[in-house]
């Protein structure tokens, strides 16, 4: 997978510091990270595109005149949600890839240990949010 947008490690609305806007390249296995949750695992923000592709180089582009959140992984949310540890997502690991393309995404916050997002990182009650991409076929 290749990408335009926050890199290379895995950001949020309210962590992206240290993830720069340029163009990086990925395979799905990769975007996973050590931990397991559910929505928010191997999340990369301010995406303008995205092209995943086969080993043979075909496969789709997903483009966008703004900007798109996105995940790519082999396991479902619900799969994710059902486990507890990282050594455990060999046992769910699918062939399939499970892309998430989020217009929005709540803040993570600190709610660990602390507070939760601050409030510009919250979902906007009674607020509407759109956003548009177009899917193609892609050739490497």
């Amino acid at each position: 997978m290749e990408w335009y947008g926050r890199g290379p490690i895995e950001n949020y609305q309210d962590r992206k510091n240290a993830a720069y806007i340029s163009k990086y390249q990925s395979t799905v296995n990769d975007m996973k990270e050590k931990y397991v949750r559910s929505q928010s695992m191997g999340e990369r923000c301010d995406t303008r595109w995205l092209t995943l592709t086969d080993k043979e180089g075909k496969g789709i582009k997903i483009s966008s005149a703004d900007t798109f959140d996105f995940s790519a992984l082999h396991y479902t949310d619900k799969e994710l949600f059902d486990i507890k540890y990282g050594h455990d997502l060999a046992d769910i690991y699918r062939a399939e890839v499970m892309l998430n393309l989020d217009c929005i995404q709540r803040g993570l916050g600190n709610a660990s240990c602390g507070p939760g997002p601050r409030p510009k990182y919250e979902i906007q009650k009674n607020t509407v949010y759109r956003y548009a991409f177009r899917m193609s076929p892609f050739t490497k």
